[in-house]
Order: C-alpha cells, then structure tokens, then sequence
C-alpha cells in the first residue's frame, strides 16, 4: 500500500508542487479580508465588501471574461507558429476597450454607486486603482498559462498575495487602515510582483505583434460569451449583496461577508483543479484514453480529498472566529457552515469545466450559469425577505447543487460520447 502512496505521488508531484505553491497564494489572499476584518468594524467592512463588489464586477465581466480564451488560443497559436502575437494582439484590444467602459461607466454612475456601497466620494476614485491592479494581476497570470508555465503562473499570483499581506500588515501596525490606503494595495502588489517576474517572459514569443482579423474574430466570439457567464458567475458570487443591500443592514452585510469570504477562499482554492487542468486538457482533448484517466483516476482521487478538508474546515472555523473576532463576527460561523455545503457541489463539478472549455461548449455553459443566477437571485429575495441574511448563504447553497446537476446531465449527455 505504501509503495502505491509513493508511486500516485510521484506521478502527480507537479500538480502537488503546483498546487502547493496555489493554495499558499489563494491562503495569502485569504488573509487580506481576514486582517481587515479585524481592524475595521462589521459596518465599515460592508461599506468595503460593496465597494469591492462594483470593482469584481467589471473585473468579472471584462477582464477574466478573456482569459480562458486567451490561454486556449495562445496555446494553439504557440503549438503552430512558436509565436503567440496575434492572440496577444486581441487581447490587448479587448482590455483597452474594457478599461474604457470602465472608466465611462464609473463617471457616469458615481453619484448611484457612491448612495449604493457608502463610500466617500475620494475612496470611490481609488476604485480605479484596484480595478487597474485586478487587470495588471490577471494578464501576467494568464499570459505565464498561455507559454504553459503554470508554475510561473502560481509564483506570480504567491507573490502577488504575499506582496498584499505585507502591504497590509505594515498599514495594520505603523499607518491608519483606510480604505483609501487599503484600494492603493491592490496596484501596488502585483506591479512589485511584475518587476520579479519580467524576466521570465518569452519576450521573442509575443513582439512584433500581428494584428490578425480571424483571431480577433475569434477571441471575441469565445469572451462574449464567457462575458455571459462571468457576469452570471459574478452575480453568483456578489449578487447576494443587492438583495442584502435592501433588506439587511449595512452591519448585517459586512457580517455576511466575512462568512463568504471564508466559503470564497474555499472556492477559489478549488479554482485550481481548473486552471491547472485547463492546458492538459486543451492539448490532449481529442485523446479518450487521457480524458478517461482524468475523469477515473485524477478526478476521483482529488475529490476524496476535498471532502476531507472541507470538513476539516466546517470542523474548525467556529474555533478560527472565536480566537480572532470574538462574539463580533459570531454569525459568521453559521453563514460559512451553509455554505460549504455548495461548495462540495460546487468541487464535484469543477472537474467538466476544462473539458467544457476545450470543447468550446461555451454558448450553453454560460447560458445555464446565467439561469441558475437568476434561480439564485430569485430565491435570495424569498428567503432574505423571510429569514434575514442567512437566507442568503441557503440560496447560494441551493444553487450551487443545481448547477452541479446541470453540468453531470450535460456532460453525460452531450460530451462524454466525445472524450471516453
């Protein structure tokens, strides 16, 4: 038995370095909510998580919408010319343009966002440097996927977060915590992380760059439609927080938050499975025999192991809230308790989203990710209304669940013919 302990981790020892290196990124973020929480109150915290709120949702919408199309079609474009210009080339297009909508919207909206999150009107224009920060963290990480250097990829996001909790813990110790001081992070991290990291991109790979109609045309394609589906993740993750917004109190809100952010760390460290996958899977979709060993063996194995550390997780967090908020954040606890229950659905499904991905079933993936928000919209304003804020970790739960029996029915379906 120790001999096959020894030999399954030795196979998987990339994915182990890899994911070691991602866990210690995705920990170190989920720090940076952690160490706020315990400096500013539950309502000032709310005032924070509705203004990171307005920023995820652009970040969602226009920025990650293209990095699965950015990594797939580099990756093609890599395989065929040893070059990765053109698609470089049109994802430079698309963020301009994105930066642009941003800053129109924002203007044209202030007055609203500002009645909405609370913010003073000075923390509302440092919202343009966390949303530049999100976009400058994403395009280095996806860039390192696309070259397939996903230890690179995991390095630069570990040193990114580990450059913020820094950050932060020097704010915490020798400065005044605002928010305005706590939005400049979000910039300044990922360009100190860039400046360690410039060096390591294949420079030759991406220059001169070649503006080409058919790629652009495709890239477009594949991001309006994970636009779609990013928005509906992001209305997934955050739309809670509208509905909280008219119902709750601003107290209430950052309570609930912090519960969230504990069930979003779970999540994002779940994120891994997909990301790391995503290449292995785009190169070798049209292999049945690879395809099969990951959904047999890979899949099986990994999600035995999630099961153990989430509840290892719903064991200790009541333990983990009491040492570091005392009786401030109690109902935390019963929020995240909800919520890992939609996060084991939300791991059992994980596994089809690179297959989903490679296959470009984006059009009907997104489209059921938009339906199960707006189920989930509709449930947060039944039970909202009804019990309070906690109604809202059981709708997010709920959800979860079936959007994971969506993607087992379609993936039986429609792509396991395909791939097995």
């Amino acid at each position: 038995m120790f001999d096959q302990i020894k030999n399954e981790l030795r196979d998987g020892k990339t994915l182990i370095f890899y994911g070691g290196i991602r866990v210690g990124g995705y920990g170190l973020t989920f720090l940076i909510p952690i160490i706020l929480a315990m400096k500013l109150s539950p309502e000032i915290f709310g005032i924070y998580s509705l203004g990171m709120m307005i920023i995820y949702f652009f970040n969602s919408t226009f920025i990650l919408s293209s990095n699965t199309p950015f990594i797939i079609f580099g990756i093609d474009e890599i395989q065929k010319t040893q070059k990765i210009s053109k698609t470089m080339t049109s994802r430079l297009i698309l963020i301009v343009i994105s930066t642009i909508i941003f800053l129109v919207i924002t203007l044209l909206l202030g007055k609203q966002i500002i009645d909405f999150t609370k913010l003073t009107k000075i923390q509302f224009y440092f919202l343009v440097f966390v949303f530049a920060g999100k976009m400058l963290e994403s395009f280095f990480g996806t860039l390192f996927f696309a070259f397939n250097q996903r230890i690179l990829a995991s390095m630069f996001q570990l040193s990114t977060a580990g450059f913020s909790v820094l950050y932060i813990i020097i704010l915490y110790l020798f400065f005044e915590m605002t928010l305005e001081n706590v939005f400049l992070m979000f910039l300044i991290a990922p360009m100190v992380s860039f400046c360690l990291f410039a060096s390591k991109i294949e420079i030759k790979k991406i220059f001169p760059l070649s503006y080409d109609k058919h790629a652009f045309k495709k890239m477009t394609d594949y991001t309006k439609w994970t636009i779609l589906g990013g928005s509906a993740m992001y209305l997934l993750n955050w739309g809670d927080n509208i509905i909280l917004r008219r119902f709750s109190t601003m107290e209430e809100i950052g309570i609930y938050n912090l519960g969230y952010q504990f069930f979003k760390g779970t999540i994002m460290i779940m994120a891994i499975i997909k990301v790391y996958f995503l290449p292995f899977i785009s190169q070798n979709i049209d292999n049945k025999e690879k395809i099969t060993g990951y959904l047999l063996s890979k899949r099986i194995k990994l999600l035995f192991l999630g099961i153990i550390l989430l509840g290892g997780l719903y064991l200790i967090m009541p333990y983990f809230v009491e040492i570091l908020y005392k009786s401030r954040y109690e109902d935390s606890v019963l929020v995240f308790k909800i919520l890992v229950i939609g996060a084991l659905f939300a791991f059992y499904s994980i596994f089809y989203d690179p297959i989903f991905d490679s296959l470009e079933r984006y059009k009907v993936t997104q489209s059921v990710i938009a339906v199960c928000v707006v189920f989930n919209l509709g449930l947060d304003y039944i039970l909202v209304n009804r019990i309070g804020f906690m109604g809202a970790a059981i709708a997010t739960s709920i959800t979860y669940f079936l959007m994971a029996i969506i993607k087992e029915v379609y993936f039986r379906k429609y792509c396991r013919s395909i791939v097995t």
